[in-house]
């Protein structure tokens, strides 16, 4: 872990976010990238799960991250980003002067992805982070909305500006209460002026059902051709 935050082995990739109509580019969600010191892939949420038990590494290999997401990012669009909530946290309430608030600040379009949550203090915990970006002027997207084991916290949902639906909804689409649910949430986001991205779209079919279905934005491999790689 240490080699990887001192010798900054972190590439990005950008995956393209599209109106669902158009197929227009609507802005791109930046992945990192991590790497061992042969150039070997790192799988980044086993890093990150294991960085918690040290907060300051947490916080320098995110701050490293999202400097090369916003340094490398293609210039039109929207920026989506995902920022682990612990990192800016660390257990206290959030802190407008943390380098992270001035580093996303640097671009005015960037998008802070909130995460789901599996218990109630996580809840708490991201509604508190959603809350400060918005003081801050930053957007907000509560990410992977109904993926398994998570928990939809309502005052997160109405805090955000973006809803991101896991790709678990396609693989649902003939369960009648989960589409349902599906476009009942789907109906709220634009009742509430809220923008939608469906994930995980990667046949012809999963984008016909997202344009069905009202959805605003689509994201996933059905697209990778137009995905972007930095490597460091």
């Amino acid at each position: 872990m240490l080699d990887l935050i001192e010798n900054r082995r972190v590439g990005v990739e950008y995956q393209v976010i599209l109106d669902a109509r158009t197929l227009e580019p609507f802005g791109y969600e930046g992945l990192a990238r991590l790497y061992d010191r042969d150039g070997a892939p790192l799988p980044p949420q086993a890093v990150f799960d294991c960085l918690h038990a040290s907060p300051l590494s947490l916080v320098q290999l995110e701050l490293i991250a999202k400097t090369a997401q916003i340094e490398h990012a293609p210039a039109d669009g929207k920026l989506f980003v995902n920022v682990d909530p612990d990192a800016l946290l660390l257990g206290l309430a959030p802190d407008r002067d943390h380098p992270m608030f001035r580093l996303l600040a640097r671009r005015a379009d960037v998008v802070v992805e909130i995460i789901e949550n599996s218990n109630t203090q996580q809840a708490d915990r991201s509604l508190a982070l959603a809350r400060a970006l918005a003081e801050a002027g930053i957007q907000t997207a509560l990410d992977d909305i109904g993926a398994p084991a998570s928990l939809l916290a309502l005052p997160l949902l109405m805090s955000v500006d973006y809803y991101k639906f896991d790709r678990h909804w396609l693989g649902r689409r003939d369960d009648t209460a989960h589409r349902a649910l599906l476009s009942h949430l789907l109906g709220f986001a634009r009742e509430r002026g809220k923008a939608t991205v469906l994930e995980g779209v990667e046949t012809a079919g999963d984008l016909e059902l997202a344009r069905a279905l009202g959805v605003d934005y689509v994201q996933g491999f059905l697209f990778r051709e137009r995905f972007v790689s930095v490597r460091p």
